[in-house]
C-alpha cells in the first residue's frame, strides 16, 4: 500500500519563477529516480505539499524537506497509507494558484481563504488536493 504524507508550509521570502522552477525541476528528477509521486501547489508565498511511496521513503524526504531554509512554519496534516495512489503519473505535479480556485472552499464570513490556511481549516487538506487531481493541472499556471 503507498504511503501518503501531506504538509502545509510557508516560504522564507519572496520566490521568483526561477526559484520555484529550480525547486521543482530537483523534485521531479529526485522523484522520479525514487518512485516518490506527489502534488505542490504553491500561493501567496505557502506551500501545500503531498508525497507518497513507501513510508520510510516518505519520512525521510520529509526530513530533509523539513531542513530547507526556503520554507518555515512546516506543519505535517496528515500521513496514513493509502489503498492507491492518487498521483501515479506525476513525480511532482505542481500548480501556482492565484487564489480564485478558493472561492469553492471561502472561509464562514464567505471571504477567500489562502492556501496554507484553507489546507489547515478543519482538516480540508485532503478535501482541497482531491478537487485539484480532479480538475487537472492547469499547464498556464505550470511556474506561472
Amino acid at each position: 500500500m503507498p504511503f501518503q504524507l501531506c504538509y502545509a508550509s510557508t516560504a522564507t521570502r519572496e520566490l521568483n519563477r526561477d526559484d520555484l522552477l529550480q525547486i521543482l525541476n530537483y523534485a521531479r528528477q529526485h522523484n522520479a529516480e525514487q518512485g516518490i509521486t506527489g502534488l505542490l501547489l504553491f500561493q501567496g508565498g505557502h506551500f501545500l505539499q503531498v508525497l507518497e511511496g513507501e513510508a520510510d521513503q516518505i519520512r525521510n524526504l520529509f526530513k530533509q524537506i523539513s531542513k530547507d531554509e526556503r520554507h518555515h512554519q512546516i506543519t505535517l496534516l496528515f500521513e496514513e497509507l493509502v489503498s492507491r495512489s492518487q498521483y501515479p503519473d506525476w513525480s511532482m505535479g505542481f500548480q501556482t494558484m492565484d487564489g480564485t480556485e478558493w472561492m469553492e472552499f471561502p472561509q464562514e464570513d464567505s471571504n477567500p481563504q489562502d492556501l496554507r490556511t484553507l489546507a489547515q481549516t478543519m482538516g480540508r487538506a485532503k478535501e482541497l488536493l482531491m478537487y485539484v487531481r480532479k480538475q487537472g493541472l492547469d499547464p498556464a499556471k505550470d511556474i506561472f
